[in-house]
């Protein structure tokens, strides 16, 4: 996204001005100690790519309605609006609006439940500020398959589950994947 002067709407936490600062939303308050900013990708982990500056303007307004695709490329509207959380402000989702969604474990970090989402299975507390993801794309970079519910869960369970990876000869090859608090998955190979 491109920096921008031109103010989105008035800041929650002072009243200033909220202007893109390219990666993120900020106050033009912040020399004035105001601690208001929000990535343009805070909601990427669950499906929504980027909060555009249109979008921003609407939640700085109040509660919206924002797009989310699910992992089998169905689209949902969601309610969404702005929380602050410890002092850290997030773009909060009401997903009591859709079904409940499955619980595949509990979460490492903080015990709660670790759901699925478009491009993770990420803890539903991630709201409270649990962060814990596992990325569905953990594996491609090395030539592997997107991660399923089922690897999601034997890593949960047991810490450890198996998968296939392509090696460098094309061939096959079989490395497993360890529960991980800081990346959600690594590789052992």
């Amino acid at each position: 996204m491109k920096k921008s002067g031109s103010s989105l709407g008035k800041c929650p936490e002072c009243g200033g001005k909220i202007v893109c600062r390219g990666e993120f939303y900020g106050c033009e308050g912040f020399v004035r100690g105001c601690g208001f900013t929000l990535s343009v990708h805070s909601l990427a982990s669950i499906g929504h790519y980027t909060i555009t500056p249109k979008q921003m303007r609407s939640l700085l307004k109040g509660p919206t309605k924002l797009a989310f695709k699910t992992s089998s490329g169905v689209e949902r509207i969601f309610r969404v609006e702005l929380k602050n959380v410890d002092g850290r402000w997030r773009a909060w989702v009401d997903f009591e609006a859709g079904s409940e969604p499955e619980a595949l474990g509990s979460c490492p970090l903080c015990g709660g439940d670790v759901v699925e989402s478009p491009l993770s299975f990420g803890c539903s507390r991630w709201d409270e500020g649990c962060e814990f993801a596992i990325f569905k794309n953990s594996l491609k970079r090395f030539g592997g398959k997107m991660l399923g519910k089922q690897k999601a869960r034997e890593l949960l369970e047991n810490g450890v589950t198996e998968a296939e990876i392509r090696a460098f000869d094309g061939s096959m090859k079989r490395v497993r994947l360890l529960l991980d608090t800081e990346f959600g998955c690594s590789v052992e190979f």
